[in-house]
């Protein structure tokens, strides 16, 4: 592969993927998955069970997850004059009447159009810029809207329609906290088998919530990634976290992201002073030349090619050795993105 240096073109964030590597669906054992462990100092790759993550971990380290939980964030519907069908795609809530959604249709709806859920819900249209919408919801609040009435938002890329089982599998057994329209999938290999393993070698887990909008799959428009403006998301770090952090670091552990939402979320509070306790707002882009300032590991999953995701672990990594262990994944059949299998990234 010929590959540039100049880390600010699309194109060099790019691989052909088969089909055939893109998981559809769960492992019936979280934990059964495999796992791809990269060496950042010596390039080795080690093929593994994610089951074996704990030989790569020391007592001194500290795994830190996210424990936001995946709403069913889709809502179908129909226009109130035309019936024509209408798909929401919930981003968040502004109050607890009102809310930021995506909307799919065959025309734009315009200002104070209405919409019907289950043929009685009435939902407005405030505002559409045809990129964001602002939808009012006068006959119910938006929390139990969407718990009534929304479906578990499955990724673009696994082609399918949700079932029972993913009701379970596309929650981490950390989620606690609702508002994520994707599920943080480097924990889904987590079961708690794996925790208490991991919990018994004496290795602390601690959490941050990071709630994951539909941001995480939009694709970068711009060849040049610097023009790229990055979603925002809100996250919220705890003290007890940041107490297990610098204990962590003065006994010469590691901090052990568990996925992309765990760096970002760690990496936007050490950088911008943020305040523990409190949901705050990042639209940070984590690229190639950027420093980390506390996550020395990252387990993670395979992301898409061009993605925020895949040229944050550049950075972390360099991006031809993680195309080459890209690479190595594909010809030895690891499935790739949410229900995939995993990478350590030491």
């Amino acid at each position: 592969m010929n590959l540039n240096n100049n880390t600010t073109n699309l194109d060099i964030f790019n691989f052909s993927l088969p089909q055939k590597n893109i998981a559809q669906n769960p492992k019936s054992t979280r934990s059964s998955s495999k796992l791809l462990v990269i060496d950042r100092k010596t390039h080795n790759l080690t093929d593994d069970k994610f089951e074996n993550i704990d030989k790569y971990l020391t007592e001194n380290d500290l795994l830190i997850i996210n424990d936001t939980k995946v709403i069913p964030a889709r809502l179908y519907g129909k226009k109130e004059k035309t019936h024509g069908k209408v798909e929401i795609f919930f981003e968040r809530a502004i109050n607890k009447n009102k809310f930021y959604c995506q909307i799919k249709s065959t025309r734009k709806l315009a200002i104070n159009s209405i919409i019907i859920i289950d043929n009685k819900i009435k939902l407005k249209v405030e505002e559409n810029n045809e990129i964001l919408c602002i939808i009012r919801s006068e006959d119910i609040e938006v929390g139990e809207l969407f718990q009534k009435f929304g479906v578990l938002p499955l990724p673009p890329y696994i082609r399918r329609k949700p079932n029972k089982n993913d009701e379970n599998y596309y929650q981490t057994i950390f989620a606690k906290k609702d508002g994520s329209v994707a599920a943080p999938t480097a924990a889904l290999h987590f079961d708690e088998k794996i925790k208490m393993k991991i919990q018994r070698k004496g290795i602390q887990i601690s959490n941050i919530t990071l709630h994951i909008g539909m941001g995480t799959f939009s694709p970068i428009k711009t060849n040049n990634i610097d023009e790229h403006k990055m979603h925002s998301e809100f996250f919220c770090v705890p003290k007890d976290t940041l107490r297990h952090i610098e204990k962590c670091k003065k006994n010469n552990g590691k901090v052990i992201a568990v996925g992309t939402t765990v760096a970002r979320a760690l990496e936007s509070f050490f950088s911008y002073r943020c305040k523990a306790e409190i949901f705050q707002e990042t639209d940070i882009f984590i690229k190639p030349g950027y420093k980390f300032k506390v996550v020395d590991s990252i387990i993670t999953n395979f992301h898409l090619p061009k993605s925020t995701l895949l040229i944050m672990i550049a950075a972390f990594y360099d991006i031809n050795n993680l195309l080459g262990a890209y690479d190595h994944a594909i010809k030895n059949n690891y499935k790739f993105f949410s229900y995939g299998d995993s990478t350590l990234v030491l």
